[in-house]
């Protein structure tokens, strides 16, 4: 038994045993391979969710990915920045160099 005194930001978290529906997908599957490969000066990646996409991967809400992308490109140390927006009812998230 240990005892110390600690602040409530260093409290154990417990790990999140759920995937992310966007994690499920197979656009997820080949920007993560090309993520993985590296991106070139000038080159960018792009996903678009349609209304028919967001139903069919049961996804709600455009900043949920958004946070997805950048919490995966904060945790793989990446050098990479993600711009993402809403055009004629779709989701666009951009992956590209800074």
């Amino acid at each position: 038994m240990a005892y110390k005194k600690i602040s409530l930001s260093d409290l154990p978290k417990k790990p999140r045993k759920a995937f992310s529906r966007f994690e499920r997908t197979p656009e997820w599957k080949a920007m993560r391979a090309d993520l993985e490969r590296g991106l070139k000066p000038r080159e960018a990646l792009q996903v678009v969710l349609t209304e028919e996409d967001k139903k069919k991967y049961h996804i709600q809400n455009r900043r949920t990915i958004a946070r997805f992308f950048r919490k995966y490109l904060r945790d793989h140390k990446l050098p990479y920045a993600l711009k993402s927006f809403t055009r004629d009812s779709a989701d666009f998230f951009l992956i590209f160099r800074r």
